[in-house]
């Protein structure tokens, strides 16, 4: 795991020094969403942690540290397991390694790869659900939260189920609590693995290295909605200003 992990962050810290740095203007920790808006006028949305399954709590002087980072210096926390530091560290990747607005596919288009197959997946996004269900997927929740809903159960069973599925979905605390980088054995037996934004950078190749076949992110369609919608506690998954779009992990398309 160690080694897989520091190779992992190493790929990332390698590609984030190639990046042109900038200060920023406004960072934002919505509910459930982070959103950043750099001086020279680049922008992006990052991954909050659910404060329901993990209490939020900060400190004036590291708030201070945050607010007064560049985006490296933010983006270089993607290694931290804390939720104030990974969200803001999110948001600050996705700035520096943007998706490619006229890359990937339609969510709709490429979602039914897995119809009538078992889907594990990794955390209950109430906005998400529906989604799923749509597609026709046989999709088992793992959520401590919600166990004994429909269809959801213990976050303990989770790694059983993996192997008993076709296909995975991940969302981004699969890296912060380093699940993802401790399973790629795994998740290279399934017919494939999602791995959900917001907040993930655009390194296909280091995310296939760990198993990951999809990359699931939000493209900013219209910028003057996007921040409002986050400061206001919105869901990236309902923002309409965010369309959602899955690119390959193996090919990067």
């Amino acid at each position: 795991m160690q080694n897989v992990a520091t190779n992992f962050f190493a790929d990332l810290s390698r590609a984030l020094q190639k990046k042109n740095d900038s200060p920023v203007s406004r960072l934002i920790l919505g509910w459930h969403a982070s959103y950043i808006l750099a001086e020279d006028g680049r922008s992006g949305v990052g991954f909050v942690p659910d404060s329901r399954l993990e209490p939020h709590t900060s400190r004036p002087i590291h708030t201070l540290s945050l607010i007064s980072s560049s985006l490296k210096e933010l983006a270089s926390l993607y290694v931290s397991p804390f939720p104030q530091e990974f969200a803001a560290a999110s948001a600050a990747c996705s700035v520096l390694l943007p998706f490619h607005e006229t890359g990937g596919k339609y969510l709709d288009a490429v979602m039914t790869c897995a119809r009538g197959d078992k889907v594990a997946v990794l955390g209950y996004e109430r906005d998400l659900v529906p989604f799923m269900r749509d597609w026709g997927w046989r999709s088992a929740f793992f959520d401590d939260r919600y166990a004994g809903r429909q269809d959801c159960f213990r976050q303990e069973e989770f790694s059983r189920a993996v192997r008993e599925a076709e296909w995975v979905w991940l969302s981004p605390e699969a890296i912060r609590d380093r699940w993802l980088l401790s399973t790629q054995n795994i998740l290279r037996d399934k017919k494939g693995c999602f791995l959900q934004g917001p907040g993930i950078p655009a390194l296909p190749e280091s995310f296939a290295s760990l198993g990951v076949t999809h990359l699931v992110v939000p493209i900013a369609d219209r910028q003057e909605n996007i921040e409002a919608h986050i400061s206001a506690g919105g869901s990236a998954w309902l923002c309409e200003s965010l369309k959602w779009r899955v690119y390959s992990g193996m090919l990067g398309a």
